[in-house]
């Protein structure tokens, strides 16, 4: 089972950025499978690796849309940003060098702030670029 459904409360409206949110989704849940699963160190570090790098990836999109855009919160969400690539980063290192473990709370912080942010600034970065045009 899913611990992040895809559904209308996670839309922005906004195809590009809706497409990326569902890949990061779906790797988050394969993170999260492989968790349960007690899949072996490997593949849920390659699980966790790559949805850390999918996520720099993704940022670096929506912050070329706020580039081109002249977006006036960009500063701020490219804060939050690397505070979120940061913390990845560091649970990516922590977890390779065997002092971290994917826990449910762990997952429950990723979920937690995707959800978040989905609603939050990227709704409004949404909506912005939605009312340019």
């Amino acid at each position: 089972m899913a611990l992040i459904t895809w559904d209308a409360r996670l839309e922005t409206k906004n195809a590009k950025i809706d497409e990326q949110h569902k890949a990061l989704i779906q790797a988050f849940n394969e993170l999260h499978l492989a968790m349960k699963q007690g899949k072996g160190k490997d593949e849920v570090g390659r699980t966790l690796t790559f949805l850390k790098d999918y996520t720099v990836t993704h940022f670096k999109m929506e912050e070329n849309l706020m580039a081109i855009n002249a977006y006036p919160m960009a500063l701020r969400h490219q804060e939050l940003h690397r505070d979120f690539v940061k913390k990845a980063q560091d649970l990516v290192d922590q977890f390779n060098q065997g002092k971290a473990m994917i826990t449910l709370p762990v997952m429950n912080f990723i979920e937690g702030w995707l959800v978040e942010h989905i609603q939050g600034e990227d709704f409004r970065l949404a909506e912005y670029l939605r009312k340019k045009g």
